[in-house]
């Protein structure tokens, strides 16, 4: 099944705007939680909840760098994506391209609620 490439290119601007959101939403989590982390360093706690809460941060500064870089990912997606082949097919290039895009955001937001679950627990345990 082929799509006219005007309706991939609207599918994909909308997926653009999509990713972008989502990401967003991500980088502003994180630097919340890297907030709270701060809050909870500044706090009288023994040596272990220090260590453990310093790796949290240093996963939550990790991934806000990674999201980083798929948020600026995303800009060239206009450029390197819309390809036409015969002015009417999407190229097997510009979908891998995009497929691989939305496995590499799968990875981080799975990558992210992991982070995110286990400090939660862990402050909620401990602090």
């Amino acid at each position: 099944m082929t799509i006219s490439l005007l309706q991939y290119i609207s599918d994909l601007k909308t997926e653009i705007k999509s990713w972008d959101n989502e990401l967003t939403y991500y980088i502003n989590e994180i630097t919340l939680l890297n907030d709270r982390l701060n809050s909870y360093l500044n706090r009288n706690i023994d040596e272990f909840d220090f260590k453990k809460l310093e790796k949290f941060k240093t996963c939550n500064t990790e991934l806000l760098g990674r999201a980083k870089k798929l948020f600026y990912e995303i800009e060239g997606f206009n450029d390197t994506l819309i390809l036409k082949k015969n002015d009417n097919k999407v190229s097997d290039e510009s979908f891998d391209h995009y497929q691989f895009f939305k496995e590499k955001l799968d990875d981080f937001a799975n990558d992210f609620m992991c982070i995110k679950d286990q400090t939660v627990r862990f402050t909620i345990s401990s602090l």
